[in-house]
């Protein structure tokens, strides 16, 4: 994921067979085992994605502003996160690995670029 200069990966991204993605947002880091999102907000917002798995492709989506994620932590406690703005964006696009999706699955105006 760093060298790549990713802020999110889901375990199947790597071919591990696990509930599990790792994401670093404004120099916080998260390992989350099991998580769900259990509330989506119905305000959404569009914004360009890319993923490690589809290089140099970007595209707009249309994604939830405010999420409750839960999930356990590395110590196995269970915990609960109210995010919003990217880091709500990115625990849907890493929840949505973990449920077999790509954001270019429902990306909008999706193009290549040079990194």
């Amino acid at each position: 994921m760093h060298g790549a200069h990713g802020i999110g990966l889901a375990a199947n991204q790597i071919g591990i067979d696990a509930a599990v993605f790792v994401v670093q947002n404004e120099g916080k880091s998260y390992a989350l085992f099991n998580p769900i999102i259990t509330h989506h907000s119905a305000e959404k917002n569009v914004a360009e994605e890319g993923c490690l798995s589809v290089p140099k492709r970007y595209g707009e989506r249309e994604r939830s502003e405010r999420v409750v994620l839960e999930a356990f932590d590395a110590n196995g406690r269970k915990i609960k996160i109210k995010a919003w703005g990217l880091l709500a964006r990115i625990f849907q696009h890493e929840t949505d690995h973990l449920n077999g999706k790509l954001f270019i699955d429902e990306a909008k105006n999706v193009h290549e670029m040079e990194t």
